[in-house]
């Protein structure tokens, strides 16, 4: 082998160990040389400065509660008023696609009872064969 291939394959392979023992026994990892966190530490603060929102938007929510003599709320008494909206919102939009659903099919009923010559069927009567329960609101 010639002497310039030496000394070439000795610097690579003193580059590559520098490298590694580099990489090895420097302190940190090579995301915190680089000046970037990991995705866990992102969220992890994240999550901690939400909090923080949240404790500081109730404290000046309950300030002004107290200024006008109405008593604090706490943040699981907010978590619970949510859950609340959430739940009346889902049963209105089950209510409104049922009504939907309801007079897609009276349509189609009716209009085969328009072709055999009988009266059409209203909402009331297929809510009463059905057993609906009680009319929605319009």
């Amino acid at each position: 082998m010639d002497a310039f291939a030496l000394v070439l394959l000795g610097g690579l392979i003193a580059v590559v160990l520098w490298v590694w023992l580099l990489g090895r026994y420097y302190p940190g990892t090579g995301m915190e040389q680089l000046g970037l966190r990991s995705a866990r530490e992102i969220t992890e603060t994240r999550e901690a400065l939400e909090a923080e929102d949240l404790d500081q938007m109730i404290a000046a929510r309950n300030a002004r509660r107290r200024a006008r003599g109405e008593p604090e709320v706490s943040a699981s008494e907010y978590e619970l008023r949510v859950a609340g909206d959430i739940h009346e919102h889902n049963r209105r939009r089950e209510q409104y696609v049922a009504d939907r659903e309801l007079d897609q099919l009276l349509e189609a009923t009716n209009a085969q009872r328009r072709k055999r010559g009988l009266p059409e069927r209203t909402r009331e009567q297929a809510r009463e064969e059905f057993g609906g329960g009680p009319p929605a609101e319009s």
